[in-house]
């Protein structure tokens, strides 16, 4: 009885195994999600998603003045709802939804010049929402963690551009956020992480704008002497994203040539570039952009052919791919940009279906050795079953 069980459960994962071996090239189902009920032809684009699965971005809108570009939120792994999922603007004609926390809060400009954080699950209000900005006329919000605080970019009085990082649910103080520089012209956030670390850019004394990658310490300003990231071996480089761990993803040039060699970096935990372990390499003949990282260090972004064709990628372990090889080459998408990865797996960008620029959502199908571990433990059951039934 038991090997007649046994050999039950080996027939099982194999006939299991063969299936998914099949289909190894398709690691991902795609979800069109939609507009919020714009004109035909009009599109969509998702910037960011949480680990509920809430997904936010821009879509094209129906108003009274015309069509408009709307921030959107979605509901958990739901497409767009034109009827509840329009967060309106910001006393500007459009808007547009950058980041999300896993409490709902939604982070984003309106009009391209001002930034503002809804509270959770509610649409943007003009008068709570609004960040303000460090003394200049124009601030850009591209993250937010759960404790509320948000970064970005924002201009000074002078007219220069400075990283800024607010306290949790308040406003831009320019008193307290400017995150200041390595000592040149400018600098610009990407990202946040629980702890209040942030990643960016910073130009360096006597250097062009954004010269230098930087990890600052929890709810610190930059600070020249410690927070510098280096390079892979070129001039120039920018962090894109930060998890809990304090991993760094961006982008940095290999040679000493400007511009030239533009490889992804995934630091060690709280640690510098190292170019002998953090080069992800490229993708050919490409410029590469990081947009986000999950906790397992899985990173996603877009890279650019010379010749302008654009194609989103994903990056695990120590390898990069174009994510349009892992779903249906029948499914009618070409993916075109990768913006953001929960710590699920799922990643959301915009991509063309059927030559309509739409959002969408990516979530994984199971892998083959996730599976065959489940058929596994399946068979040690069927194996176990009857000899504690009859003891021998």
């Amino acid at each position: 009885m038991r090997w007649r069980v046994s050999l039950r459960a080996a027939g099982l994962v194999v006939v299991l195994a063969a299936a998914v071996q099949l289909h190894a090239g398709v690691m991902y189902t795609v979800t069109d999600l939609g507009t919020l009920g714009g004109p035909p032809g009009e599109g969509s684009e998702a910037h960011g998603i949480n680990d509920l699965g809430q997904v936010v971005g821009w879509a094209f809108a129906q108003t009274p003045s015309g069509a408009a570009m709307h921030a959107f939120r979605t509901a958990p792994n739901q497409p767009i709802n034109p009827a509840t999922d329009d967060l309106d603007v910001l006393g500007s004609p459009w808007s547009v939804a950058r980041g999300i926390n896993n409490l709902g809060q939604v982070i984003g400009s309106g009009g391209g010049t001002i930034s503002f954080r809804t509270r959770p699950n509610q649409p943007i209000n003009p008068a709570t929402d609004e960040l303000g900005t460090l003394g200049g006329a124009f601030s850009a919000a591209v993250a937010i963690n759960d404790a509320g605080q948000v970064v970005g970019q924002s201009k000074l009085a002078d007219g220069s551009y400075r990283a800024f990082r607010t306290a949790p649910n308040a406003p831009i103080n320019p008193a307290t956020d400017d995150l200041g520089t390595f000592g040149g012209a400018g600098s610009a956030a990407f990202d946040i992480n629980a702890l209040g670390q942030v990643v960016g850019g910073a130009a360096l004394a006597g250097n062009g704008w954004a010269a230098g990658a930087f990890r600052s310490a929890p709810n610190s300003a930059i600070n020249p002497l410690t927070d510098d990231l280096g390079t892979l071996g070129g001039t120039w480089s920018q962090a894109f994203g930060i998890n809990a761990s304090g991993q760094v993803a961006g982008t940095s040039t290999i040679s000493t040539e400007p511009g030239h060699g533009m490889h992804i970096f995934r630091t060690s935990p709280d640690q510098p570039i190292n170019p002998v372990t953090d080069d992800l390499g490229t993708l050919g003949e490409a410029n590469l952009q990081v947009k986000a990282m999950n906790d397992r260090g899985d990173v996603v972004g877009v890279f650019v052919v010379y010749g302008d064709v654009e194609n989103a990628f994903i990056g695990v372990g120590s390898q990069l791919a174009n994510l349009n090889d892992f779903i249906d080459p029948a499914s009618g998408w070409v993916l075109k940009n990768a913006n953001d990865i929960n710590n699920l797996g799922q990643i959301v960008g915009g991509g063309y279906l059927n030559g309509r620029f739409r959002a969408y959502r990516l979530d994984p199908i199971p892998e083959p050795s996730a599976l065959l571990v489940g058929v596994a433990g399946l068979s040690i059951c069927a194996l176990r079953r009857p000899s504690q039934a009859n003891p021998t």
